[in-house]
C-alpha cells in the first residue's frame, strides 16, 4: 500500500554504523556473470537484458554448480548476523528525544483510539493489521485541507518541541563528554603524580644503600 495523499514523506536516516546486508547465493552468481562477461571484452549496454539472460541459466544451475556461490552467501550471512548481534547490542539512549510524528502518523494514533473506543482491543487492530491501514489511509484521503489542519498543527508543534528538547540533549550530552573527559584528565594527572612519589621513593632507597655502604 503506498503513502496516502497528504502525507508527509518521512525521510530515513541512514545509519552509518549499521552492517551492510549480506549478498545472497543468486547475486554473487550475477556479479560473476558480469565478470566473465568484462573478460571476454563483452559490453553490457541492456542491464535488463543481461540480468534476464543470467538469471535463465541460474535456474537450469544444479546444486552443485551453485554450491560455490552458496558457500560465498553462507560465509556473507555468518558475517551479517555476528555484525548485527554487535550493532543491536549497543545501547540506545533512553533519554535520546523521540522523532516527531507526521500528520498522518498522529491521525493513525487518533484512529486507532478511535476504534478501541468502539470497543476494538489493541490485540485485534495488530490482528486486523493491513486492514485497519487501509481505512485509516481511506479516510485520511477523504479528508479536506481544513479538516487536516488541525493534525498538521499537532505535527509542526511537536516538530518545534522536538528541536527544544534535542538542543537540550545535545547540550546535556556535551557536559558529560567534558565531565568524562575532565575525570579522564585527573586520573591521568593522579597516576602521573603515583609514577613519581613511586621514582623519589626508590631513589631515596637508593640513596640509603649508598649510605650504609
Amino acid at each position: 500500500m503506498g503513502r496516502p495523499k497528504g502525507a508527509s514523506p518521512r525521510k530515513k536516516v541512514k545509519d552509518a554504523n549499521k552492517p551492510k546486508r549480506s549478498t545472497s547465493a543468486y547475486f554473487y552468481y550475477l556479479a560473476h556473470c558480469r565478470e566473465q562477461a568484462n573478460k571476454q571484452g563483452r559490453s553490457i549496454s541492456k542491464i535488463a537484458e543481461f540480468t534476464k539472460e543470467c538469471s535463465a541459466k541460474w535456474r537450469e544451475m544444479n546444486g552443485t554448480t551453485k554450491k560455490p556461490f552458496d558457500e560465498l552467501a553462507a560465509k556473507d550471512k555468518a558475517r551479517y548476523d555476528k555484525e548485527m548481534a554487535l550493532y543491536k547490542g549497543k545501547k540506545v539512549d533512553p533519554n535520546k528525544p523521540k522523532r516527531p510524528m507526521t500528520a498522518y502518523f498522529i491521525f493513525l494514533g487518533d484512529f486507532r483510539e478511535k476504534m478501541k473506543n468502539r470497543g476494538v482491543d489493541h490485540k485485534e487492530i495488530l490482528r486486523l493489521g493491513e486492514s485497519v491501514l487501509g481505512r485509516a489511509g481511506e479516510e485520511w484521503r477523504g479528508l479536506s485541507a481544513e479538516q487536516k489542519k488541525p493534525y498538521e498543527k499537532r505535527s509542526v508543534e511537536a516538530g518545534k518541541n522536538y528541536e527544544v528538547a534535542m538542543t537540550e540533549y545535545r547540550k546535556n550530552e556535551g557536559k558529560a563528554a567534558a565531565a568524562a573527559a575532565q575525570k579522564a584528565a585527573e586520573e591521568a594527572a593522579a597516576a602521573a603524580e603515583d609514577d613519581d612519589e613511586e621514582e623519589d621513593d626508590e631513589e631515596d632507597d637508593d640513596e640509603d644503600d649508598d649510605d650504609d655502604e
